[in-house]
């Protein structure tokens, strides 16, 4: 399964201290091509403002409910885990999060 920068897919993530797993939604941020890729998980509660981004096309991108994307809880997320697409994010939300990506990973310039 190729994906791309922006794809919104239901993922299976296990617990780590625990037994079990819930299905979530992922924004992809990067698929080298191989059987992983690289998820910023997707939540509908905010919990530290600074890194999370508000989806304003939150329905279209296939989500139930407004969401933010955790664009600084970024995770290597195993194919497999997919259950399905859910949709892929507006342009808009799209460059918002390039840029959130940025403000949470790239070094300052100077």
């Amino acid at each position: 399964m190729d994906l791309l920068s922006g794809d919104v897919v239901l993922v299976e993530v296990r617990f780590h201290q625990a037994p079990g797993a819930k299905v979530r939604p992922t924004v992809v941020v990067l698929d080298s091509g191989d059987e992983d890729f690289v998820g910023a998980p997707i939540a509908t509660r905010v919990r530290s403002a600074e890194f999370e981004l508000n989806l304003a096309g939150w329905q279209g991108a296939g989500l139930n409910v407004p969401s933010i994307a955790r664009v600084h809880k970024v995770a290597v997320l195993p194919k497999e885990s997919i259950r399905r697409v859910l949709g892929r994010l507006s342009d808009d939300d799209l460059a918002h999060f390039s840029l959130a990506l940025c403000r949470a990973f790239c070094p300052p310039s100077g």
